[in-house]
């Protein structure tokens, strides 16, 4: 009906003016709290002779309480389109309303009772003997434990004297017994269609992770229960891939366990990589775990603002070869400022693999520590490092490197001998071109 949307347009209107546009959950509730307590406080305090603000005030609040309901409607009624494939778009870009409506709901039992007092005192609709606060608060509890079930009619229980002076007063208490019963009905609907959503998401995320992303945020926890209920490897690594989308770094510490599993450790390295947060890759670092100090550097490699150099060589000194192997792979690319002290420390490594990948990269550094260092190399028993330190030399242009490079020509090993040969002849062409660039 065009009248009911039009007047549900300006409730959610007032809804998002009061607060529920805000992102942040605490902000939100705060503002919300707020503006509730503005419209409340006169509605409770306000003089007799003032009794119709009070009234005014009273029904803000009650629209205020609507209005968050109706903003809550929705943008579920936009999830489950999300969801069901009806529309695209992110199910996260609205904010998750369930704390607010119960919040907001909860001043309903202020709110009533208030409604049914400033009522009675602009109208003289009920007979009551007593005008406080305390016996409209009672009232108002009677109508609540009517809502619904009506328990309190089946017992035979009433918390307060007051009785209905006029049809108006009956008409009223029938209106807000409706308006309670169908704020309560609506809620639980909308909470178990979340629920059935959210169960619904998390089984079809076993085969195909994308449709967890049209679930959003909210899924997160029943797909992390539901990667440790089960056995099957394939579904696991489905719902691992379907956390890398919708998931954050409050899924990260649920993931850690899964890192030492072989079976799913890839999917979980990715999907902590893309969700993680870098500082959350030190509690890796520590580990006494190799595999998961493996991870920690392919996280520091990976992620998206990386590589995280300083941190990498954090791992410098690991007592894995392989992972020292590829903290000096990874800083192939890193400043020469960061990356020199761990080549030439790596130089002297116990490990022979270790010494390979540092001379390996020992070209990259400037002329003087080159000049320091290869000669060493040239002695080593790894033919790898002797061809390395070669090569390094090669690119010096001083005629200081020219003996050590002869000298390899008596090397045992023929690698070597051609290595040293090519690098003899790059120095010469080196020359040359010096020679012809003074000459122009």
């Amino acid at each position: 009906m065009a009248w009911w949307n039009t007047v549900d347009e300006f409730l959610q209107k007032v809804g998002h003016l009061s607060g529920m546009s805000i992102k942040n959950s605490f902000a939100r509730i705060a503002i919300i709290e707020i503006v509730l307590l503005i419209l409340i406080v006169p509605a409770m305090f306000l003089p007799l002779s003032m009794r119709l603000l009070g009234l005014i005030s009273a029904i803000s609040a009650s629209i205020l309480v609507l209005s968050v309901h109706r903003v809550w409607s929705a943008d579920e009624r936009r999830r489950r389109e999300i969801a069901n494939r009806v529309m695209d778009g992110d199910p996260d870009i609205g904010n998750d309303h369930r704390i607010d409506v119960l919040v907001a709901s909860l001043h309903l039992l202020v709110i009533v009772p208030l409604l049914l007092q400033r009522t009675d005192e602009v109208f003289d609709i009920y007979s009551v003997d007593n005008e406080n606060f305390r016996v409209w608060f009672w009232f108002g509890m009677d109508l609540f434990s009517r809502s619904l079930l009506d328990w309190a009619e089946v017992y035979e229980i009433r918390f307060s004297g007051v009785n209905s002076s006029s049809m108006a007063g009956k008409h009223l208490v029938l209106f807000l017994l409706i308006s309670i019963d169908i704020l309560l009905i609506q809620s639980i609907i909308r909470l178990i269609g979340i629920r059935g959503t959210i169960r619904e998401g998390v089984s079809a995320a076993a085969r195909d992770p994308e449709t967890a992303a049209r679930i959003g945020r909210r899924v997160n926890r029943a797909l992390l229960n539901s990667i440790f209920d089960t056995d099957n490897v394939e579904e696991r690594r489905n719902r691992i891939r379907a956390l890398a989308i919708t998931g954050g770094p409050n899924e990260v510490e649920s993931l850690w366990k899964l890192l030492s599993d072989d079976s799913v450790r890839t999917e979980t390295l990715a999907t902590l990589i893309r969700i993680g947060n870098i500082d959350q890759s030190n509690r890796l670092i520590s580990s006494s775990n190799p595999t998961l100090r493996a991870s920690a550097l392919q996280w520091m490699i990976r992620c998206s603002n990386g590589p995280h150099f300083s941190r990498i060589i954090q791992l410098e000194n690991d007592p894995s070869p392989s992972i020292r192997i590829s903290v000096l792979e990874s800083l192939e690319n890193a400043p020469l400022e960061i990356a020199t002290p761990s080549i030439i420390g790596s130089l002297n490594d116990l490990d022979e693999d270790v010494k390979i990948e540092a001379s390996r990269q020992l070209r990259r550094l400037d002329s003087d520590k080159i000049l320091k260092h290869a000669p060493k190399l040239l002695d080593s028993p790894s033919i790898a490092c002797r061809i390395h330190g070669v090569e390094a030399l090669a690119v010096v242009a001083d005629g200081r490197v020219v003996p050590h490079i002869v000298k390899m020509f008596e090397d045992e090993d023929e690698r070597v001998k051609i290595a040293a040969q090519q690098a003899l002849e790059h120095l010469q062409r080196l020359a040359k071109k010096e020679s012809n660039d003074e000459i122009i």
